[in-house]
């Protein structure tokens, strides 16, 4: 377990040092002599917060699996992801939607920066992403169409029938009865699918075929569902510290979970479930799995 967590800090420092180097570039830092702080302000503000980047290092750590040779070269295409998942919970922390006032240890952006302010920083997070994947700087040396499948499956998982889909019922089913399946297919839209994406992305990337980038995205389906099982545990348990938010926002909000719905013992067996399944994927990627199955175990225990 030493290893991986010494691999995922490395890793982390790299996407961390590419997005610092990446908003000095693009800094949005015009205010007004009336203004106390800058739209570059509130977007570092959020991706500065001490985040797991699980998605980014999934994509690295499954382009490498596939013998990619050059990581730097994947770190703006993993960096994207982080930006729509920090769009996403600068959104989901608003007033109108989950209502907390902390994020990963800080106060939210919105408590800091105020409601439209951080709607706006999320806007350009979103906007940003693609502006990342689009840039001949980053993108030079691929294929073309390589770039447009990349840009696609983010989009695809950050839209309609992913993020913004399963984050939509999510908000209108507070307080509502919703039984385990819709509960699973929220899960799998809103937290899942940026994880498959990074998985079919980093696949993508490193020239897999079309099979080998459907086993991997499936894969990283299951390992989503997962990792949002367990944080929806984390939030009974209260385990702050762990889950770097306000424990028991989601009863606060009488939010349906899984573990709310089936019980701690089966949802315990549903992560089982769900981590078989992913490594089964896994499997047939004909790739040795070593590193992504430790990083799989690795955010299991997070409830060991």
């Amino acid at each position: 377990m030493a290893n991986i967590e010494k691999y995922i800090e490395e890793n982390k420092n790299l996407i961390n040092d590419f997005i610092k180097t990446h908003f000095k570039k693009r800094a949005c830092n015009k205010k007004f002599p009336h203004n106390k702080f800058s739209l570059n302000d509130a977007i570092l503000y959020t991706l500065a917060t001490p985040g797991k980047r699980i998605r980014p290092i999934v994509l690295l750590i499954t382009a490498e699996s596939l013998g990619f040779p050059n990581k730097k070269r994947l770190l703006p295409f993993a960096s994207s992801i982080e930006l729509i998942h920090s769009y996403s919970l600068i959104h989901d922390d608003l007033p109108a939607m989950d209502n907390d006032n902390l994020r990963r240890g800080k106060p939210t952006n919105h408590i800091v920066f105020g409601e439209a302010s951080a709607i706006l920083a999320g806007d350009a997070l979103l906007a940003e992403a693609f502006v990342i994947l689009s840039d001949k700087e980053y993108t030079e040396g691929f294929d073309p169409k390589k770039i447009i499948e990349i840009i696609q499956e983010l989009s695809y998982a950050s839209g309609i029938n992913g993020l913004a889909g399963g984050q939509f019922l999510d908000v209108n089913s507070f307080g509502m009865p919703i039984d385990f399946e819709n509960i699973e297919y929220i899960n799998k839209n809103k937290t899942a699918s940026l994880i498959g994406a990074a998985c079919a992305m980093g696949a993508i990337l490193a020239g897999g075929d079309g099979g080998i980038v459907d086993n991997f995205k499936k894969f990283g389906l299951y390992l989503g569902l997962a990792f949002q099982t367990i944080d929806d545990i984390l939030g009974i348990t209260g385990n702050k510290g762990i889950l770097g938010k306000t424990a028991g926002i989601d009863k606060a909000n009488n939010k349906c979970t899984v573990a709310s719905s089936i019980g701690l013992e089966k949802t315990y067996e549903l992560i089982n479930e769900y981590n078989e399944k992913a490594l089964r994927y896994l499997s047939r990627t004909g790739v040795i799995p070593d590193t992504l199955t430790e990083f799989t175990c690795y955010l299991t225990n997070r409830i060991n």
